[in-house]
């Protein structure tokens, strides 16, 4: 299978839900790993089936080197390609070099792996050939780096010192020895074996670094001219490929090695080095005595369990910004005193840097990092971040101090405006160009947090029985603004487009859970925003996410509408009361959207509510007047089989329809040529074609493209259509 279609394949498979781009962006490495590996294992079935596919195993061995450059390969990926370079195959020399050369590990090579390695080597009729085997010495020594376990090489010195007799792998093997060699492998019988070696072959660069390897722990045994001559360097064989490999690891397993930290349920350790430069202490506890307990004797949460309540408190409770065991403790053991202890830190600190920026005019280097430890930790630091926007100049430290004000609490708009808002977008939108956007991610996630926040309120509380959230709705329409000024401003760009949809979804999804409707008044986008990112800058996602953003909506609103009085007969608030221009206005949106899709009346004003995506009335004659010019149609240009991105999943589903056809026996004289038309199905099937309903064309179109993961359209047209509503939904109409 090739890989480009493979790909394609995990594409269509992952039918990413709505905007969630992180969660999408972790189902596709996951896919695509899943996927690389069952080719490497299709790789190896054909490198031992026949010697004619060694063109497709070519283009199968560029695929897996490409993919493993980019993200490297799993434990269990390496040991399939260690199985095909090991084992007799049809796979030429050329691949098996390059299927080597590329063999990036994800994260920690086995000892398992190692071993296999160098059981393989040496002569024998099943053995690899000498080349192949130098390869696999030379890839040891590149990874024995990033090994589980260096000194189980260690293990294997004898094995490997008996093979120098090989003069193939003579070379490699010395490299691999100098590397591993201890004083307790320099045995006097060795030292031996090496000298007469070396005067039976003479001088080889190899041996002789090998030789002064040894010469260095017994420097007075190895005399004479054994450790004269031109020595290898024993060099790494290539720091290109080191360099990535470090790339790699520093986006893999850094990222498992952090995980497995904050999961642990022992004392952090940074090592003498790094504890010497860091701003945050580790976790020390003085003064214990044999009946003490403290942190660093927890190895294991059984032990956290058992010993909470008799746990010495460590030195410095700041430590808690770096210890994950410590945050643990804290959670699970709350206390003022504790607390108070953090503060009292923290106070002084950021008193220290208020004076440093006052009297220096700019920020230290331990400010940044202590930021970010808060960040990490506490999410809280109001009344020092309060003091340090006012000097801020929006780019220093940028992601920890919009991550701190990403947690401020819900308050009156016009009180956050007036402290953070107004300077926090001062300050950023002048950065550069991009800031704007990163503007709006900070609106995005600010309200994505509020979100969860009222969602974590019982209803019975007063934070939610009182109608304190406009706040809530004025910084939607705040932000709102915000993403118009980027559309209108310049040409937006995919990655503009995206970042405003990704904040239209947060807000959609915030509005739509029921328990917050009765106190969360709905801001719908401003209607230029809609119709700016249906026109101008259209793709696929693009217009799924529009039309799920708008079904969110939909959904949202009848919530909201339907909501009743309490039981003792209490009346609605009057924040609930929806206006019915403003309710008018997204049914506007609705059935414009319907209307270029479905409908295929696009610009169209004589329907209730439609707003003919806001275009002039004297354009609409000009731009009919040049399409017809085009032969074409002003109405259907936008439509399922007509839009720009639309089109050729359209004709694509329809060619399925005709194909299913014929294999039902039907005799098909004429295929459509595209695009599709209610006109023109009624000629084809007058023709001999295929007799389609136009209704039910248009539905297998929806439902192709929800098969394809392009859920947005469909479930827009099948939640606002009344065709289509059937058992779904009661009622009928658009909205």
């Amino acid at each position: 299978m090739p890989f480009s279609r493979l790909v394609r394949e995990i594409a269509l498979t992952l039918q990413p839900l709505g905007g969630d781009s992180m969660r999408w962006q972790s189902q596709a490495i996951q896919a695509l790993q899943e996927s690389a590996e069952a080719f490497l294992v299709h790789l190896f079935e054909d490198a031992n089936l026949c010697a004619i596919h060694a063109k497709r195993l070519q283009r199968s061995v560029t695929a897996i080197c490409a993919y493993a450059y980019e993200c490297g390969l799993s434990a269990q990926a390496l040991n399939v390609v260690i199985d095909i370079v090991t084992q007799a195959n049809f796979l030429d020399q050329s691949s098996i070099k390059t299927l080597m050369k590329g063999l990036y590990p994800a994260g920690r090579v086995s000892s398992h792996l190692v071993c296999r390695i160098v059981a393989s080597l040496g002569n024998g009729r099943d053995k690899p050939s000498a080349a192949t085997q130098n390869l696999l010495l030379r890839w040891v020594i590149m990874i024995y780096e990033v090994l589980e376990s260096p000194t189980f090489v260690s293990s294997l010195y004898a094995v490997l010192f008996n093979m120098l007799d090989m003069i193939s792998l003579r070379a490699s093997i010395c490299h691999l020895l100098a590397i591993i060699t201890r004083r307790k492998h320099v045995k006097p019988f060795r030292i031996q074996m090496l000298l007469e070696l070396s005067r039976t072959i003479g001088n080889e660069p190899a041996l002789v670094g090998l030789i002064r390897v040894y010469k260095e722990y017994y420097p007075d045994v190895i005399v004479g001219d054994a450790a004269a001559g031109r020595a290898s360097r024993f060099a790494h064989p290539s720091c290109e490929w080191r360099e990535r490999l470090h790339v790699i690891h520093a986006s893999n397993v850094s990222k498992t090695e952090a995980l497995a930290e904050t999961a642990s349920f022992k004392v952090m350790r940074r090592g003498a080095k790094r504890s010497r430069v860091s701003l945050v202490p580790e976790v020390h506890t003085s003064r214990a005595d044999e009946s003490s307990i403290t942190l660093e004797e927890i190895e294991s949460v059984e032990g956290l369990v058992e010993k909470l309540d008799r746990i010495d408190l460590p030195n410095q409770m700041i430590a808690a910004l770096d210890d994950p065991l410590l945050q643990k403790y804290i959670g699970l053991r709350p206390s003022n005193a504790v607390t108070k202890r953090i503060d009292q830190w923290l106070d002084l600190f950021f008193d220290e840097q208020l004076e440093t920026i006052n009297e220096s005019g700019g920020a230290s280097k331990a400010l940044a990092e202590l930021l970010g430890k808060v960040l990490n930790y506490t999410k809280f630091t109001k009344n020092f971040v309060l003091c340090y926007i006012n000097d801020w100049d929006g780019l220093e430290n940028q992601i920890e101090v919009l991550g701190l004000l990403a947690y401020l609490p819900i308050q009156s708009f016009e009180e956050l405006q007036k402290s953070f808002l107004d300077k926090v977008d001062t300050a950023v939108v002048n950065t550069s160009a991009d800031g704007a956007a990163t503007l709006l991610n900070f609106y995005t996630t600010l309200l994505h947090h509020w979100t969860c926040h009222l969602l974590s309120l019982d209803s019975t509380t007063s934070s939610l029985s009182a109608p304190l959230h406009p706040a809530f709705t004025a910084l939607t329409t705040h932000a709102s603004f915000l993403c118009l000024s980027l559309l209108a401003s310049a040409p937006p760009t995919l990655a503009t487009t995206s970042t405003i949809l990704s904040y239209y979804e947060t807000v959609a999804r915030g509005v739509s859970h029921a328990p917050l409707s009765p106190h969360i008044r709905i801001a719908t986008p401003l209607a230029p925003t809609i119709y700016l990112l249906a026109f101008s800058n259209p793709s696929l996602s693009t217009l799924s996410r529009l039309c799920s953003i708008l079904a969110t909506y939909k959904s949202a609103f009848e919530v909201a509408m339907a909501a009743r009085p309490g039981p003792e007969g209490t009346p609605r608030p009057p924040y609930h009361e929806y206006l019915h221009e403003h309710i008018n206005t997204f049914n506007g949106f609705l059935m414009d959207i319907c209307n270029l899709l479905w409908r295929s009346r696009a610009f169209n004003t004589s329907d209730p509510n439609a707003l003919g995506c806001l275009l002039p009335a004297s354009v609409v004659p000009a731009l009919r007047e040049y399409v017809e010019a085009l032969d074409d149609s002003l109405p259907t240009l936008f439509s399922l089989s007509q839009n720009s991105v639309l089109s050729a999943l359209s004709i694509a589903c329809f060619r399925d329809l005709e194909d299913a056809a014929e294999e039902r026996g039907e005799e098909l004289r004429v295929r459509h040529a595209g695009p599709v038309s209610q006109r023109s199905l009624a000629v084809l099937a007058a023709e001999g074609g295929v007799v389609v309903d136009w209704t039910v064309y248009r539905e297998e179109v929806l439902r192709c493209l929800d098969r394809m993961g392009v859920k947005g359209v469909t479930e827009l047209m099948f939640c606002t259509m009344k065709l289509l509503m059937g058992p779904r939904v009661a009622g009928g109409g658009v909205a």
